[in-house]
């Protein structure tokens, strides 16, 4: 089977400490009004390294053994 794409994959987003919400990439932009883009760019490593830790967004892949 092929690798799931970054879009396909299950993401869980936390400002800080704080549990915001968990699914796909499209799931978290329509729950939270975020665009897909944006949600797309916190993927990247580029993104960590953009802001200072505390209380910005981050995206964490979950795990999800099949």
């Amino acid at each position: 089977m092929a690798a799931k794409t970054k879009a396909e994959r299950i993401w869980a987003l936390y400002k800080g400490d704080e549990f915001i919400s968990v699914g796909t990439i499209d799931e978290i932009a329509k729950e939270t009004g975020r665009s897909f883009d944006n949600l797309m760019f916190m993927t990247h490593p580029s993104y960590m390294k953009r802001k200072s830790a505390g209380n910005k967004l981050r995206l964490y892949e979950v795990d999800d053994d099949e």
